[in-house]
């Protein structure tokens, strides 16, 4: 679906992405990791043209981003961090129509479009809502569906869920999932590694060179048997569980992200 062919970024002439290759196939839900300034955020905005692509090229769906940028973006949607700098309406349906009616869409097929990425994300109730009505996660719920609303291959969030709390960023990747499984390819910059429940391949990024790309079992086993290898710090329940599967002799590619489950199967790590 995307490939990276050869990508250097510089800024301030201090290089941030240096020859970078890498290939996202169709389908996939991926999650990108690196600490502040590893350059996962820069791959995203050259993605979408915020940052000019001077060295290399983007192939998105067969098409080339130098060569085809307005064709590009119309395959591929966006959410940002905080969702008030991405809603440009006063209203969730005025909100949802501004993309549609600059594209010429009719007002039957934007009605139609609107409740069905209402009903996806959980707002179908909300259609005539004031957006200041709307809490944290409501809003970043909307963004999703205004992300959605052009039906695009690829569904990319730049830490999407950072201002949420616990319950709304679970709410969201459940939609996410959703999302997923009805063929969209979904890229996820996070810092969040609990997320990491969700999606399929890890990406992780280090001083703008891909460190790691692979399954997420390879990647969580390897963070946990070598985590200086990475510049991530381990919550406290992957440690746990981790030390749980090591004594009981568990493989870590089986993985479970649920303590309590765990803890409730195979005991206490002092037993």
């Amino acid at each position: 679906m995307i490939k990276f062919k050869e990508i250097s970024f510089s800024y301030n002439d201090a290089p941030l992405i240096s020859n970078l290759n890498l290939n996202i196939e169709e389908g996939k839900f991926i999650t990108i990791l690196g600490k502040n300034g590893s350059g996962k955020s820069t791959l995203l905005k050259l993605l979408f043209g915020i940052e000019n692509l001077k060295f290399g090229d983007i192939i998105v769906n067969k098409l080339s981003l130098k060569n085809n940028p307005y064709e590009v973006r119309k395959i591929m949607g966006l959410v940002f961090q905080n969702p008030d700098e991405q809603i440009v309406s006063d209203s969730i349906e005025e909100e949802l129509a501004f993309s549609m009616e600059n594209y010429g869409y009719d007002e039957e097929k934007i009605r139609e479009s609107m409740n069905e990425v209402l009903n996806l994300v959980g707002l179908s109730h909300k259609l005539k809502s004031k957006i200041h009505t709307l809490s944290g996660g409501e809003k970043q719920r909307l963004c999703i569906a205004s992300a959605m609303v052009l039906n695009p291959k690829v569904l990319v969030l730049d830490e999407a869920t950072s201002m949420l709390d616990t319950n709304n960023r679970e709410n969201i990747m459940k939609i996410l999932s959703g999302i997923n499984k009805k063929g969209v390819t979904i890229i996820m910059v996070t810092h969040h590694l609990l997320e990491l429940k969700y999606s399929e391949d890890v990406i992780y990024i280090e001083k703008g060179e891909v460190v790691f790309q692979g399954e997420k079992t390879s990647f969580i086993r390897d963070l946990i048997l070598n985590s200086n290898k990475f510049s991530l710090n381990l919550p406290t329940s992957f440690k746990l569980i981790g030390e749980i599967y090591q004594r009981k002799g568990i493989d870590l590619s089986e993985f479970v992200f649920d303590i309590k489950k765990v803890g409730e199967k195979y005991g206490s790590i002092f037993r």
